[in-house]
């Protein structure tokens, strides 16, 4: 009892020290740690307010930060301008210029003090004399400002053009002074930090003000319903925003009228016997209707078809009529005299499988001519893959080495191709118009093809233009290729997604903003991708297409492999130096205008042209500091205050239109911090050369497929066209067609009775059938069968196969993706919650929490997460062969019927049922990976931290030996004496 009692003690003494920590803060040990916790996180929301902090002897104030100059006085105002320009570790600064009467106070006051006695000091300011005019380096005139007050002109005689500030005792005003002199003259850089101290009335009542501290400059961040500079007007977001909840609102009431009536909708696993054996009710009414149960008599029944005839039937031919000629002119069967629903004698049987021995003889006679095509249309593909990542390994290797030491002319064609594939706008536009001249050339052809074959029958059918089939879900022809087609589809539709979610690139081309505007955008890029693979669906949707249709889409599909390599090769690498290349053109042209227009450059005279030059040069150095900034190898990292000496002379001493190169840029890389990594393959130092090529390697191996079939194709189609030159050739058969739209070939009797039998004998279990089952079966063989067992009777569908090849394309991408993204994201999480954990450290005894890389965890997370979603979509594929064999027997108990459902609400999930899917596996992915990772960390803390254990196993333990003590204790007493005979 002691022991219990103190268990509970600790429970409650546990929870109690925890609670108390979160919300009180006012207990004994707890203020010290806690409050210097908040303190900082305090000053760091201060720091963060405030942008960059003013280093000393820099003072803060009013959102600028001011530096006195006077340890390093200037002989003259063009030196002491110059001199503020380049000051180190500062973006913009610029001699002062006052904006108000109370920074004139602070400048008089706290930054160069009051004097006393004779002592007087007269400090250089951003103020001259032009066209007569007194006007600061903004350009304001002196007379507009409430500091003109302050001015004081005793020196009109002698013509000074450089203001100052003046200083002695009780005296402080603005006056005109020599621009240079032999005496040193201190001065003030001053350089503006926060711009929305004095810019936050300029936004309105719905808008904030927020810096830009890589600009130097702020913008107004306005509500959702606003926008505008000074958010004064109404967002085109805002309207469509309300447009759309006026749609969706719409649209549920209307759902909601059209789903009114649902009685017959209802449906559950065990509403009806009736319906779950309704063919065997219909078609067997000797056995009872309330409840059928399976009996081993079972296989030897036949369900009916009401499509065939009543009587005739195959199963009763002699074994002579199986063999008939293969051109022979009918192939109906002959009659069959036992009634329905009565076991299959014997001779039958053994006439069913002869006939079914002879059709798979011949069929695998037949496969041992088709598997060569298919090894090489397999191994190629494989093969060409493989060349395709190698080629692109060492090219990216060469431009890495050589590119970045390229001079900027040089390099200007590479940029301006891989400009083309900055998003995948540019790159659907630049394919697209070859994919409409074929599509134009398939429908013209087809049309003037089925012109002439109305005016040869002389038929009284109206003449129609062809239109193109992309895709026919009920087609038997060339299902393989469609679903190969498909995941390269939907690779190219999920770039699209990881573009719009994950980088949020702008499209440059388009002006319009707005979420119905970016719907309507993002659906066009669906469909221009639609368009881009348009011809190739149609052509190998055709059973006899022309070799003209397939040498294009051949050609079409190759050159388009061809661009991806290169842009694979040479563009991904040097993004960032694209970038800046676009940056740097813009500088030189906003430099050129502003120079031209600018008022202040136009008058000044001679002896200020040094200043012009180190105008310039302070902003081409500028920028440059703000573009290295910005670069990093795949996200935004920070940049070193620091910068070094060579890297700086480099960037001031260079042309940007010229020499600049491209070495300087890429020495920044050096200086970024590698610990914060955005990717986890980047911490186990694996080259990201190999890992985007392992990214695009399903994409490459399905393009590289599709490349070689449509080539193998057009030659087998230019082949069978010289042959059709020897007559013997044109008069032989033509080999039946398997699309469902197109007439059965009557002359084919064998093709006919195979399908007859098929159709007739679909899932009749023969006793022979019964006894192969029995055989053993490999180990190997009975692993795969377990996943997916192939089936004569059975093939898939062409929506259900890229259904599945969309999913297997979405988990590969989905990992690679998260591995690639999600390190940087969890650092933040893990920084975040260890601050609990700092608070609690000196109050509940734990250890100090160590950074956790978590790489290893990322890794084996994601990977198992992927095991295990393609282990449930092969079991699902399994399942759904599984399902439809059943629908066929008539047996509905795993499925609804056709009658629990309405038709139109039968056709809308049948259409939503893909989308549905897909759905529903990247959230259980995310949902199950996060689980997982969880659960690491949470072993991985146990393991690290066995005190922890130690204490829940003291609370764990003594519970589940009681539970399990109980549990065993009934199981014996249950099993001894209620249950003993």
């Amino acid at each position: 009892m002691g022991h219990n009692s103190s268990m509970i003690y600790r429970i409650f003494s546990i929870v109690f020290i925890f609670i108390y920590t979160i919300n009180n803060v006012q207990t004994a040990s707890i203020p010290k740690s806690g409050n210097e916790v908040l303190q900082i996180l305090k000053d760091i929301k201060e720091k963060v307010k405030e942008g960059t902090q003013c280093l000393p002897p820099s003072k803060y104030f009013a959102g600028s930060c001011y530096t006195y100059m006077k340890m390093w006085p200037a002989s003259s105002w063009e030196e002491a301008h110059d001199k503020c320009l380049s000051l180190p570790k500062v973006l913009d600064a610029g001699l002062l210029v006052i904006d108000s009467i109370a920074e004139y106070e602070f400048v008089e006051r706290d930054l160069i003090g009051r004097k006393s006695g004779s002592d007087s000091v007269s400090v250089y300011l951003g103020l001259r004399k032009m066209n007569d005019t007194w006007l600061w380096s903004n350009n304001i005139p002196l007379q507009e400002t409430s500091l003109n007050r302050y001015w004081v002109d005793n020196n009109e005689q002698l013509a000074y053009e450089c203001g100052v500030i003046w200083l002695a005792r009780n005296i402080s005003v603005l006056t005109a002074a020599a621009c240079a002199e032999q005496a040193l003259r201190p001065y003030v850089c001053k350089h503006t930090i926060d711009r929305c101290y004095n810019n936050s009335g300029g936004c309105g009542k719905y808008g904030t003000c927020v810096n830009i501290p890589l600009m130097n400059s702020y913008k107004c961040r306005c509500r959702f319903l606003y926008s505008g500079d000074r958010c004064d007007g109404w967002s085109s977001q805002g309207l469509q925003a309300i447009v759309g909840g006026i749609i969706i609102i719409i649209a549920f009431i209307g759902s909601y009228f059209i789903n009114l009536d649902r009685t017959g909708d209802q449906w559950s696993f065990r509403k009806s016997t009736v319906e779950h054996y309704q063919a065997a009710t219909i078609y067997s009414p000797s056995r009872p209707t309330s409840y059928m149960p399976r009996t081993p008599n079972a296989i030897d029944r036949i369900i009916r078809n009401p499509c065939l005839p009543d009587q005739p039937d195959f199963v009763d031919m002699p074994i002579e009529n199986e063999k008939l000629p293969r051109h022979s002119s009918s192939s109906t069967p002959p009659p069959f005299r036992p009634s329905i629903g009565q076991p299959l004698e014997r001779k039958h049987r053994y006439s069913f499988r002869l006939s079914v021995q002879e059709f798979e003889i011949s069929s695998h006679i037949q496969s041992l001519f088709i598997k060569p095509k298919r090894l090489i249309l397999i191994s190629l593909p494989i093969a060409l893959t493989i060349a395709i990542g190698l080629t692109i390994f060492y090219v990216r290797r060469y431009v890495k080495n050589h590119i970045h030491h390229s001079s900027y002319s040089n390099s200007t064609g590479l940029f301006q191709f891989c400009t083309l594939y900055e998003n995948n706008y540019y790159v659907n536009l630049l394919t697209l118009p070859i994919a409409v001249v074929i599509i134009i050339i398939i429908i013209c052809n087809q049309t003037r093809i089925a012109y002439y074959r109305l005016n040869r029958k002389r038929s009284t059918e109206k003449f129609s233009i062809y239109s193109p089939i992309p895709f026919n879900p009920f087609s038997k022809v060339n299902r393989f290729d469609t679903m190969v087609l498909s995941g390269i589809v939907s690779h190219e539709i999920l770039q699209i997604i990881e573009e719009i979610f994950l980088k949020a690139t702008q499209i440059k081309i388009l002006t319009m903003s707005g979420p119905l505007f970016d719907l309507v955008r993002q659906i066009g890029l669906v469909i221009i991708i639609g368009m881009r693979y348009y011809p190739v669906y149609t052509v190998i949707e055709m059973t006899n297409a022309n070799v003209l249709y397939y040498a294009l889409c051949a050609l079409y599909m190759w050159t388009d492999l061809i661009l991806r390599v290169f842009e694979q090769s040479y563009c991904v690498d040097i993004g960032p130096l694209i970038r800046t290349w676009h940056k740097l053109q813009q500088l030189q042209n906003e430099t050129a205008s502003k120079l031209a227009a600018s008022s202040f450059m136009q008058t000044t005279t001679a002896m200020n042209s040094n200043y012009d030059r180190s105008h310039s040069s302070s902003r081409l150095r500028t920028f440059s500091q703000k573009t290295l900034g910005s670069l990093s190898l795949g996200r935004p990292r920070p940049l070193s205050t620091t910068m070094p000496s060579t890297l700086q002379s480099n960037l001031l001493n260079t042309n940007p239109s010229h020499s600049l190169n491209w070495s300087s840029i890429y020495l920044n890389y050096s200086f970024v911090d590698r610990n914060e990594s955005q990717s986890t393959f980047d911490q186990f130092n694996i080259d990201s050369s190999v890992i985007g090529i392992l990214k695009y390697a399903p994409y490459y191996l399905c393009l590289t497929y599709i490349c070689l079939r449509l080539t193998y194709l057009s030659m087998s189609k230019f082949y069978n066209l010289l042959l059709c030159c020897n007559k013997e050739t044109n008069g032989s058969h033509k080999q039946s067609s398997k699309h469902i739209y197109h007439e059965p070939d009557l002359h084919s009797s064998q093709k006919l009775s195979v399908e007859y039998r098929y159709v007739r004998h679909l899932l009749q279990k023969t006793q022979r059938t019964l006894i192969e089952n029995n055989k053993k079966i490999p180990f190997f063989k009975s692993l795969l069968y377990k996943i997916y067992r192939p089936n004569k009777y059975f093939s898939y569908s062409k929506q259900i196969l890229n259904m599945y090849m969309i999913a297997f394309m979405l988990t590969y991408y989905l990992t690679f993706n998260i591995l690639q993204g999600g390190f940087y994201i969890i650092e933040k999480v893990y920084s975040i919650f260890s601050i609990p954990l700092i608070v609690l450290t000196e109050n509940i005894d734990i250890p100090l929490p160590k950074p956790m890389n978590l790489k290893y965890e990322i890794i084996f997370a994601c990977i198992l997460t992927a095991i295990i979603y393609y282990g449930q979509l092969l079991w699902g594929m399994k399942n759904y062969q599984k399902h439809m064999l059943d629908v066929y027997k008539g047996n509905f108990i795993d499925i609804p019927p056709r009658s629990a459902f309405k038709s139109a609400r039968l056709m809308s999930q049948h259409a939503h049922y893909p989308g549905y899917c897909l759905a529903y596996l990247g959230f259980g992915y995310i949902t199950m990976g996060n689980i997982i990772f969880v659960a690491i960390i949470i072993l991985r803390v146990i393991w690290k931290n066995l005190f922890l254990f130690e204490q829940v196993a003291k609370v764990v333990i003594p519970i589940l030996v009681i539970y399990l003590s109980k549990c065993i204790l009934i199981w014996f007493l249950s099993r001894t004496f209620f249950l003993q005979k």
